[in-house]
């Protein structure tokens, strides 16, 4: 039995693990760091107190080890159902179960997927979400960013530093972004745009060879080696849903903010799963507010 189990391993689940650990409860962890999107967001710029910037991946592997120095522990099981029991729960994962008094969801959010014939198919053959994790896979050749925001610009940016081509494909009439990323990608020399384009078909035969869009009703074709996926992202609330939780209109999981409390006693949630600014900052600030409510909760 543990005091409480925080499901997520990302920024607000390891805040979360850092304040309960450190108020003396026996705290346990759940899930891969290295599988978070703070992990797989790249160079951090605009987290506090790293003026040269910090990539996801140590950020998250520093976070961890302050969490495990109090004493949390952590697993890389993932979650596949919580069965409160009472002044309990019981979460069961593939191979385990583990018991805890408290329970804090910070399971974050995912890519949302495009929707288009081949997407799926050709996922890992051409088609990705995550540019750090294979941008490499693709030097010196062209490549394509489908979406919009921060993430199609990040992306973009960190593409032309290693294909040879990066074209966005945006369903918006402009690209959206932080001012700083924007007269960056002005400075670009091989980047194209087309603004208020509707993907139709990711095309390939083992890995991906086109995509087909179409500007208004006219067709059109694009020839890529690589589509990179950045239109949003979408809570992971399976678990949330599964036990009961009251949601918001939007599909995040519905908190008190003053202090991330769900609609069933025992059980909080913090970060990218409650919606607000999906920013690695925000979501530290509400894994601590979930830390703290929770140990007041266990007394």
């Amino acid at each position: 039995m543990h005091d409480v189990v925080i499901v997520g391993a990302g920024p607000a689940g390891l805040t979360a693990g850092i304040y309960c650990a450190r108020g003396g409860k026996k705290t346990l962890v759940l899930g891969n760091i290295y599988s978070s999107q703070q992990s797989m967001g790249g160079l951090y710029e605009n987290y506090p107190g790293f003026p040269d910037g910090i990539q996801g991946i140590e950020l998250s592997e520093r976070m961890l080890a302050q969490a495990q120095k109090f004493g949390a522990e952590n697993q890389t099981e993932q979650v596949e159902k919580i069965v409160p029991l009472g002044d309990f729960f019981r979460l069961k994962t593939e191979n385990w179960q583990y018991e805890a008094k408290a329970v804090i969801l910070a399971m974050g959010a995912s890519h949302r997927a495009i929707g288009v014939p081949g997407e799926e198919e050709l996922t890992a053959r051409g088609v990705s979400y995550c540019v750090h994790c294979d941008g490499a896979l693709f030097r010196n050749k062209a490549v394509a960013v489908v979406g919009f925001g921060n993430g199609a610009a990040r992306a973009i940016l960190y593409l032309a530093n290693i294909a040879d081509k990066v074209h966005l494909l945006s369903p918006r009439e402009k690209l959206v972004a932080e001012p700083v990323y924007l007269d960056r990608i002005k400075k670009l020399s091989n980047y194209s745009a087309t603004l208020g384009a509707e993907i139709t078909e990711i095309q390939g035969d083992q890995f991906v060879s086109s995509v087909e869009f179409k500007v208004g009703n006219t067709p059109r074709s694009l020839k890529a080696e690589g589509v990179f996926v950045e239109m949003g992202m979408t809570p992971n609330t399976k678990l949330a849903v599964a036990l009961g939780l009251e949601m918001t209109p939007g599909g995040y999981v519905k908190v008190n903010r003053l202090n991330q409390e769900t609609s069933m006693p025992g059980v909080f949630a913090a970060g990218d799963l409650t919606g607000g600014r999906l920013q690695a900052a925000t979501a530290v600030g509400s894994g601590a507010s979930a830390g703290i409510s929770a140990l007041q909760y266990l007394g």
